[in-house]
């Protein structure tokens, strides 16, 4: 658990691309904000410790992030497109493409799991988080429909099935990710605000989530076997189901809202709770399996098992399991 934190000035930059990004009323103040964020992103994948993971993960992420910022420019120039300030009235595909591509849309999500496995835990919160705000904020403003519902169809039901064979808690993360988006994208074509309460939702389950996943120090699901805390099974579970969108808990509450938004549209509804069964199916499968099964033979998990849970995460936990009664009462 050796996790250095972010300096103060690559923090200062990651907020401010963000915010740029978000208030700018120019193709290329957005832009310079994306390019912002990217160029304060990448010192902080690098590790302090010399890991090769996280070096080949930054110029992954850099090499993905400069060509899709490289044709969203590019394509704000295709048939003299006017200033967003102005207004428009002929959605570019390419723009949706690219950002599709920044946020790691399927398919164009071969990145994403690659990039997530070389990254520490802190660094994982930031991606999946406060890295999706600014792209999804101007893939909200501007985006072509059919490009879009493409990639939201094919993001679930990808992110749903690559996950069931995956051994690796990031690269769970990252498949569940995509399968969001895929959510996501479909509140976004269907209602322009909705989309941001679905979002915050996933933010704050996704914190929990990766919290919990560091501070019990667990990177693979065979660690799970070696768990002999009640309480911790209880907290890792609970979190992930509430991820995965599973009544009555948190995570439930945005796709409750997504299907009343949809009921109108029985395809993209149909994939989408098909692959949130199939998303359900592999964690409570994983549920089960280390409920009901010991790995007897602990060789390099022995410190783990004597840490004791934090107050701070059994706090999260209790909220991630209520906190959809004061959310549904507020909706009504």
């Amino acid at each position: 658990m050796n996790i250095h934190f972010p300096p103060f000035i690559y923090m200062f930059f990651l907020i401010s691309g963000t915010l740029l990004t978000i208030s700018s009323s120019s193709w290329f103040g957005m832009w310079l904000g994306l390019e912002i964020n990217m160029m304060a992103f990448i010192p902080m994948i690098i590790n302090l410790e010399e890991n090769k993971k996280s070096t080949e993960a930054a110029i992954k992420y850099f090499l993905i992030q400069a060509m899709a910022s490289a044709i969203f420019i590019m394509s704000t120039l295709i048939d003299n497109l006017p200033p967003i300030s102005y207004g428009f009235s002929a959605p570019n595909i390419l723009i949706t493409l690219a950002l599709g591509t920044k946020l790691g849309f399927a398919p164009f999500h071969f990145w994403f799991p690659e990039v997530m496995e070389g990254l520490n835990w802190i660094n994982n919160i930031i991606l999946v988080t406060w890295q999706k705000i600014s792209p999804l904020i101007v893939l909200s403003l501007f985006f072509n429909y059919n490009t879009l519902f493409f990639l939201a169809s094919i993001s679930a039901l990808t992110g749903a099935i690559s996950g069931i064979n995956q051994t690796s808690m990031r690269k769970i993360l990252a498949y569940s990710s995509i399968s969001h988006l895929g959510w996501i994208a479909s509140m976004m074509f269907t209602n322009n605000n909705l989309w941001t309460d679905y979002f915050i939702i996933y933010c704050m389950t996704s914190f929990i989530v990766c919290l919990s996943f560091w501070m019990f120090n667990l990177n693979y699901i065979v660690q799970l076997l070696t768990i002999e805390n009640l309480k911790k099974k209880i907290i890792i579970f609970m979190n992930l189901l509430s991820l995965g969108g599973l009544p009555p808990l948190l995570g439930f509450f945005p796709k409750w809202i997504a299907m009343y938004l949809l009921k109108d549209n029985i395809p993209i509804l149909s994939i989408l709770i098909f692959s949130s069964l199939i998303t359900l199916f592999f964690y409570t499968r994983l549920c089960f399996s280390t409920f009901t099964l010991s790995l007897q033979d602990k060789l390099w998990m022995v410190k783990l098992i004597d840490k004791k849970v934090p107050i701070t995460l059994s706090l999260l936990t209790i909220f991630s399991f209520i906190g959809i009664v004061p959310l549904a009462l507020f909706s009504f």
